[in-house]
């Protein structure tokens, strides 16, 4: 899931081994990563694990509830890895019969976070199991080595705390199971703050699916869907899909596609939304830092649009051989 990679890699990498009687070793290695290769590496080794995600929060019915959350808490307070990171791992043990020498358990963390809006520290747990060899020709002597491929992590969840305070999980893999019914017990939201920010995920990936690259619409009727969806939910502080349908899409076709769209896409997302839902200011707030209005030109200029796309024309220079944009407007601020 490519919105999870970030540009600043991890800032902790706790790593947890055992030793042959699958106890832990007392010490975990600490790693901090000082270099743009080594923060690409492992983001891609660890954020790469979310193929198909599930948001969510922690399971407020849960017996260990509590106890996660205050251990989350103290994490997001103070930015210590060192008490989550015992918990867990040592429950981890007393629960499973998985470490072994082979096993590595990753607790990590972000400083500087930010997925859907949502900006800020972010913690990590990683478990990996299988090993394997690899052959490194360095300096032309072949060694055998062994180690972890670049592969997604066997399990794998993501933490960030929202502005209120509630503790957000983003992505578990997998869904099921002690790893998310005992260790990190999970609660998929279905409120209306989850339903708009589905709509206004789902409306940005219908507008780069369908209208641009299917339909072949320009990309200044991209930017009026999208800025006329943001306004349809302000004006109406909610979401009826009828009338979004007849207010904004208008068109039969587009209307036909949109309503395709979201059948596929509520299905890959697990997504059952309601036929209307409230959208506060805080959720269109968030939908507005990651559903921008912007038209992206090579890599010189963007142009960022908020409406009326009567004072933008767009053009082509036959003696130039480039495409231009000639806008209108009454005064600089």
């Amino acid at each position: 899931m490519k919105k999870l990679l970030q540009e600043n890699g991890p800032d902790n990498i706790w790593i947890q081994t055992w030793n042959e009687e699958g106890e832990e070793v007392p010490e975990p290695v600490v790693y901090s990563e000082n270099d743009e290769w080594s923060a690409q590496m492992f983001n891609y080794f660890f954020l790469g694990a979310f193929g198909n995600e599930s948001e969510g929060s922690l399971n407020t019915q849960h017996g260990g509830y509590e106890a996660l959350k205050t251990a989350m808490e103290g994490y997001f307070a103070s930015g210590s890895l060192s008490e989550i990171h015992q918990r867990q791992t040592s429950l981890w043990v007393s629960e499973t019969e998985m470490a072994d020498t082979e096993s590595f358990w990753f607790t990590v963390g972000w400083n500087n976070f930010s997925i859907d809006g949502l900006e800020g520290p972010a913690i990590g747990f990683f478990f990996c199991r299988n090993n394997e060899n690899f052959l490194s020709l360095n300096a032309g002597e072949p060694v055998l080595l062994r180690g972890l491929p670049m592969k997604k992590p066997e399990f794998a969840c993501l933490f960030m705390q929202e502005p209120a305070g509630e503790i957000r999980m983003f992505c578990q893999v997998p869904q099921g199971g002690f790893w998310s019914e005992s260790l990190f017990p999970f609660s998929r939201k279905t409120d209306d703050a989850f339903h708009a920010r589905e709509f206004f995920k789902m409306c940005k990936s219908f507008s780069e699916d369908v209208l641009v690259k299917e339909q072949h619409k320009p990309r200044e009727e991209q930017v009026e869907f999208l800025s006329d969806s943001l306004s349809f939910a302000e004006q109406n502080k909610s979401v009826n899909f009828k009338d979004f349908k007849q207010d904004v899409l208008k068109e039969p076709a587009i209307i036909d596609a949109f309503d395709q769209y979201q059948e596929e896409y509520a299905g890959r997302k697990q997504w059952s939304p309601p036929d209307q839902f409230a959208v506060s200011e805080q959720s269109q707030n968030q939908a507005k830092k990651f559903v921008k209005s912007i038209i992206k030109l090579d890599k010189n200029f963007h142009i960022y649009v908020h409406g009326n796309k009567e004072r933008i024309e767009k053009g082509f220079d036959s003696d130039k051989r480039l495409h231009f944009y000639t806008l209108w407007f009454e005064s600089e601020t």
